[in-house]
């Protein structure tokens, strides 16, 4: 390259990044803009983490709805009882720069993430709630004497439904945001405070194919775009309705207010592929219908028995051995009867324990590969989250982006040790930004098992460690779980 084109190329550069930090020197003016709240670095069970996010073929639990509403329902072949429970909660704080917005750092005295919620299943059909909420807290600014908070959530409420013994399971509800903006501007009178809150939802739908005996799995999701507006807009304790629609730069007491927030719409795909010996899709089978299928076999086999000895002793011409042989027949029918209420009343004790024993014998090792691609939708006038906390205009979500995603997991200590590693693409929702790069990783340690006094069946523990590492983010967490 000659010495005019590097300085011309330079010179683009620097202008590039000089329209950055314009956007970021210009404050916002009016309310004529939304929010772009849209997710960044993979948030969810240790699993999804680990695995890059490439999740969604995989998804287990309420915990896995945002990657997956087919989530609600998935049941594995290592549950046995109709009804079960699937409590979540997770706690993150992770580095400053947490939306890839490219910025050296943000005047926040604090923020969080925090994820919980709880699923319930009963037999094939699932159902339950499970909300992300982050928590920001910015400096006093703008003649305000007091922090200006915001909190902003998103919200998975539905259910789903098992088809078969699992090959086929579908999800559907509903995807919520709310946000809560609250500031007030005199430090000595915080009911002269006003609080602003915005509320949205829009459909979710998913599915998931598990082919029984197969080595491959198939996931796919979508997610309508969320866009909440203002529902009210109070002083929390009394006292003036401030809402400014627009603002005079560095004038006192103002603090410029979003029209709307909104979650982007999202689209998934996923497939995983498991190598080795060990046993990838186990069908979900129904105890209480087994046992149902028992006792009517039972029935129809006495009924059957009942017509073969009406014909025989119809064809009995002597009254004496006639009734001789209904007498012998009726002892042993009884004796029959009693074996298979027997049969019938142990039935799922005796299942229990032989899906366990096969859980238990079934070859281990595997090398299990995973695959994901998750687009976003655009979003118009949108403002990144960082700049409206700190009052300046910069724009965000203005294009359609792509993650692509991939995960592997393996045991290399048989029921004992779980290893996963993954990478994904997060792509950033500013022009001026590029995308980065994570490295994600986690391992399942089984510590011991339980029957609670055999109260229930007996689970395993496990102690679960997670990591994510990026560009200026990091975040790690650990947990105790349930062994599979």
């Amino acid at each position: 390259m000659s010495p005019a084109a590097r300085t011309l190329a330079l010179a683009a550069a620097l202008a590039a990044y000089g329209g950055g930090a314009a956007w970021a020197q210009r404050p916002l003016r009016n309310s004529d803009f939304v929010i772009d709240f849209t997710r960044g670095p993979v948030v969810g069970p240790g699993r999804a983490v680990g695995l890059g996010g490439a999740y969604a073929s995989l998804v287990s639990g309420v915990g896995g709805v945002p990657f997956n509403p087919a989530g609600y329902a998935v049941r594995t072949g290592t549950e046995l009882s109709w009804f079960s429970i699937d409590p979540v909660i997770s706690v993150f704080f992770p580095q400053r720069n947490w939306d890839n917005s490219g910025a050296g750092g943000r005047d926040y005295d604090d923020f969080s993430v925090v994820q919980g919620g709880v699923g319930l299943h009963f037999g094939n059909l699932g159902v339950g709630y499970l909300t992300t909420v982050q928590s920001y807290e910015l400096g006093a600014r703008n003649g305000f004497e007091r922090p200006i908070t915001v909190g902003m959530s998103s919200h998975h409420l539905g259910g789903g439904l098992l088809l078969g013994d699992g090959e086929v399971v579908l999800g559907a509800g509903l995807r919520i945001g709310f946000t809560n903006i609250r500031w007030s501007p005199v430090e000595s009178d915080p009911n002269s405070g006003t609080e602003l809150r915005y509320l949205g939802a829009a459909p979710e739908v998913g599915a998931v194919w598990r082919p029984t005996g197969q080595r491959i799995r198939l996931g796919m999701a979508f997610r309508s775009e969320v866009s909440a507006l203002p529902i009210d807009f109070t002083p929390p304790q009394g006292g003036a309705i401030r809402r400014p629609t627009g603002c005079v730069e560095d004038s006192t007491g103002c603090f410029v207010v979003p029209r709307r927030i909104v979650l982007p719409w999202e689209a998934e795909i996923g497939a995983s592929v498991m190598l080795g010996e060990r046993t990838f899709n186990i069908p979900w089978q129904d105890m209480g219908a087994l046992r149902r299928d028992l006792r009517r076999q039972q029935l129809d086999d006495r009924a059957r028995r009942e017509r073969e000895h009406r014909l025989e002793i119809a064809a009995i011409g002597d009254e004496v051995e006639r009734a001789t042989e209904d007498a012998r027949w009726t002892a042993e029918e009884r004796e029959r009867r009693e074996r298979e209420d027997s049969e019938h009343g142990t039935f799922s004790w005796r299942w229990r324990a032989t899906q366990r024993a096969m859980l238990r014998d079934r070859p281990r090792r595997f090398l299990l590969i995973a695959f994901g691609l998750v687009a976003f939708g655009p979003v118009g006038r949108g403002q990144g989250i960082d700049a409206f906390m700190q009052q300046q205009e910069r724009p965000s979500g203005r294009d359609l982006l792509l993650s692509p995603r991939l995960g592997v997991e393996g045991e290399p200590l048989s029921n004992r040790l779980q290893l996963r590693a993954g990478t994904y693409v997060e792509p950033s929702r500013f022009t001026d930004v590029p995308a980065r790069v994570h490295v994600t990783g986690g391992l399942d340690l089984r510590l011991f098992r339980w029957d609670a006094f055999k109260v229930v069946d007996p689970v395993d523990f496990e102690l679960t460690f997670t990591m994510d590492y990026s560009y200026n983010y990091f975040d790690w967490g650990f947990g105790i779980g349930f062994w599979q």
